[in-house]
């Protein structure tokens, strides 16, 4: 029993998921109770918080973690990598669309710019399941009602902001808790070599650069840009400033 209970919030989405894809009226119809509902909230707030379900950002951060816990980082990579690569398989095969394709007009307010794939599953709820997880059970930083309050608001942002269906987050969420979990448990736990760790580490930092460029670039595509470029930038400072202090 007691091992379930470490479990609850899988076996929450497991159920969940189970019933909306098993009632697929309902996962529409939440979907149309909840949209309305949220947008009583400002929409830069559920913007705010979508920032924390992209990949660059939720990746920063678990990588920001790691240099308290160096041996996580070879969960980090191969949670991380097997999330994302479930996320675009997943997306391709089943290409779902999104509410705003399949409802009538003026049933779904956008808050943000439509994505171009496709709904199934939500790859920012596999992120920011990903970042709890990580944060919760692989580094030990606070409790369960730290961390899983800010993946279910990413969820919810993803409701108001009017790009996903509810059984979307619940499969993504599983998932990215999933991914996580098992690299935490299987992906070298006691860690790398020294030397193989700080080349991971600084490929890392390399591709967080490349993200951080690109968003530079493509001011204004993506609200709350300003979020995701001090995160990724901080982190990037902090990082390579680091990464050089080792070497000597």
């Amino acid at each position: 029993m007691a091992g379930l209970r470490r479990f609850w919030p899988a076996v929450l989405l497991a159920v969940l998921s189970a019933a909306l894809a098993a009632w697929p009226q309902a996962n529409r119809q939440l979907f149309l109770f909840l949209h309305p509902l949220l947008h009583h909230l400002p929409a830069p707030l559920w913007r705010f918080f979508s920032v924390f379900g992209d990949w660059p950002t939720a990746l920063a951060l678990m990588l920001a973690m790691c240099w308290r816990e160096p041996r996580r980082l070879p969960a980090l990579i191969a949670g991380g990598a097997a999330a994302i690569a479930l996320a675009v398989l997943l997306k391709a095969g089943f290409a779902v669309p999104r509410p705003p394709q399949v409802l009538p007009q003026g049933m779904v307010d956008l808050l943000d710019r439509l994505p171009g794939n496709g709904s199934f599953p939500s790859g920012h709820a596999m992120a920011s399941a990903a970042l709890a997880t990580f944060a919760w059970r692989g580094i030990g930083w606070g409790r369960a009602a730290a961390w899983l309050p800010l993946a279910g608001l990413v969820m919810l942002s993803r409701i108001a902001i009017g790009v996903h269906w509810p059984l979307d987050l619940t499969v993504g969420a599983l998932l990215g808790w999933g991914a996580m979990r098992l690299a935490l448990r299987f992906a070298w736990s006691d860690g790398w070599p020294r030397d193989i760790a700080r080349t991971a580490e600084l490929i890392l930092l390399v591709l967080l650069a490349g993200a951080l460029a690109w968003l530079l670039g493509h001011r204004g595509v993506f609200a709350e840009y300003w979020l995701r470029a001090a995160i990724a930038g901080g982190v990037l400072v902090v990082g390579f400033w680091r990464f050089a202090r080792s070497g000597h």
